[in-house]
């Protein structure tokens, strides 16, 4: 439920029910308001909303691990579920400071008059909701950090992510387009309140697309999210058989990284190569009699990034060259075939290794 605050009557209305400005004061802190969010400034004075008791622990966060490792999941399960308090966005190479943080653009009234004003990017909307809700914690949530120009599209906000004990900006800096929005004076230095959070999420086996460097990383807490089936509903998809045949998505999740990573000496970062856990759903996995698009989901998923990434200069390593030349024939055999036979594509060592019980 949303606290909205009625300038003409000078109220606060949660549901059906008004608050003067002296009730909502006093019961920001109570159960009554626990679950609101206010979503525009209100008549209260920068010095009251400062005088409000903030939350503390704000931090900024880098998630990194192999591709379908579990990342957004993580961020789902482990930080906040709650989309009211979240912003996210993904960083791609074409994502600017403007997309980020906002950006001067037209507007037309009813009349024709075209005027100008700043539009806030998901940056300036969270940091404004922040600001407001003092008794919450807000996440900004960045997927795939490093497809982007990371340094360029933070701008002078990388001034702000020094942060103190608490989780306050160290530093401030002069932004008069974000001060205007969020604290409704533009001569307001900006800075991150301790209930503002930013989460990142990177692919280790993406390093390359933009690099990240040292004074970047160095204001961020990394977070390994290890390879590895945790305990729970992530056991459905463990135990699930590829299609038809005996072989569990775990087993031949473990398989397969074990010889990446047993192939180390030859291949560049081979441990960021691995199948992630989360790289294929348990929809991938379900084998239905017929039906041509779903029995060849797995196999144009896995085994495509198989023979194109993992192992695309030692596919030899792993694949039966004599029965398939090509990514063409590697599909057409597992698919054409039945049960444990599918996995002859693979050379003999590799098959008899996937299908021991």
């Amino acid at each position: 439920m949303n606290i909205k605050y009625k300038e003409k009557t000078k109220v606060y209305q949660l549901g059906d029910v008004e608050y003067t400005k002296e009730e909502f004061i006093q019961y920001i802190e109570s159960d009554m308001l626990k679950n609101a969010l206010i979503e525009e400034p209100s008549s209260l004075s920068l010095e009251e909303i400062n005088a409000i008791p903030r939350l503390k622990g704000g931090e900024n966060i880098i998630l990194y691990g192999v591709p379908g490792a579990g990342k957004s999941w993580t961020i789902k399960n482990e930080y906040c579920k709650d989309e009211q308090l979240i912003e996210r966005l993904v960083f791609h190479p074409d994502y600017t400071y403007s997309d980020f943080v906002g950006q001067i653009l037209p507007r037309v009234s009813d009349d024709g008059v075209v005027t100008y004003e700043f539009s806030p990017g998901p940056f300036t909307k969270l940091l404004k909701k922040a600001y407001y809700n003092p008794d919450k914690m807000f996440y900004l949530v960045i997927e795939e950090v490093n497809r982007g120009n990371a340094p360029a599209i933070f701008g002078d906000i990388f001034q702000l992510l020094d942060r103190d004990k608490d989780g306050n900006s160290e530093y401030t800096i002069t932004n008069g387009d974000i001060a205007k929005i969020v604290y409704g004076d533009e001569n307001h230095k900006v800075s991150l309140p301790s209930n503002m959070s930013i989460l990142c999420t990177m692919n280790t086996s993406d390093q390359n697309v933009f690099t990240l460097d040292t004074a970047f990383q160095r204001r961020w807490s990394m977070r390994l999210i290890k390879n590895k089936f945790k305990e729970g509903p992530e056991r459905e998809l463990a135990g699930t058989r590829i299609l038809d045949t005996s072989v569990t998505w775990e087993k031949f999740f473990t398989e397969i990284n074990k010889i990446i990573l047993d192939k180390n000496i030859r291949m560049t970062s081979s441990e960021d190569k691995r199948l992630g856990t989360h790289f294929v759903s348990i929809d991938d996995l379900v084998y239905i009699q017929g039906k041509e698009n779903q029995n060849n989901r797995f196999p144009e998923k896995v085994l495509k990034y198989l023979w194109d990434d993992a192992f695309k200069f030692t596919k030899e390593d792993i694949f039966d060259m004599n029965s398939v030349k090509s990514l063409e024939d590697v599909i057409e055999h597992f698919v054409t075939a039945e049960g444990d036979n599918r996995f002859k594509i693979f050379k003999e060592n590799i098959f008899n290794t996937l299908i021991s019980k």
